[in-house]
């Protein structure tokens, strides 16, 4: 291999503990490849600007960009990514958001202690994410209950509608 084909060759590492990591086995397809990509932007010395759109990852994926950008959240959800300035596509002015991987050090923290690899994907668990219980509203509903038009206000019980019939008078 001549010197100059070895110059062009990069690597995108994926370390082994993070790829038995809950969070990553969460992970679809589509979160995983884009996160290749990120990883694929990061030089060792740009963490924290690592410029990525919604519409780029669509079109290095072949997805629509609404699926890319819940692909996006998801990642960040899951711990993999932050975002250290948020993107945003005007008349005059556009730029991608600035991403850091968080299981590398940080190029834009000031302190040394926000410079740390904060590696949030380790934490992540699925009781975590599912820990808010679903809330069922208690609205009133209007049903008609004969050809006249007369109506009845009814509360949703749990279940839905209470079910009881209503005779006609």
């Amino acid at each position: 291999m001549s010197r100059r084909n070895k110059k062009q060759m990069r690597f995108v590492q994926l370390f082994h503990w993070m790829l038995d990591s809950p969070a990553w086995k969460d992970l679809d397809a589509k979160a995983r490849a884009i996160h290749v990509e990120l990883t694929k932007r990061y030089n060792g010395s740009n963490n924290g600007r690592i410029g990525y759109s919604a519409r780029q990852a669509a079109q290095d994926l072949g997805i629509s960009k609404d699926t890319a950008a819940r692909t996006l959240r998801s990642l960040e959800r899951h711990g993999f990514i932050v975002v250290e300035k948020r993107g945003a596509f005007h008349c005059k002015i556009r730029h991608a958001s600035e991403y850091r991987l968080t299981v590398y050090e940080s190029d834009v923290a000031t302190n040394y202690a926000e410079r740390l690899a904060t590696k949030e994907f380790m934490r992540w668990s699925p009781e975590i994410q599912k820990s808010v219980p679903a809330v069922i509203p208690k609205v009133p509903v209007t049903v008609p209950i004969s050809p006249c038009g007369r109506t009845e206000q009814r509360q949703n019980g749990r279940h839905g509608h209470r079910g009881r019939t209503i005779e006609p008078v």
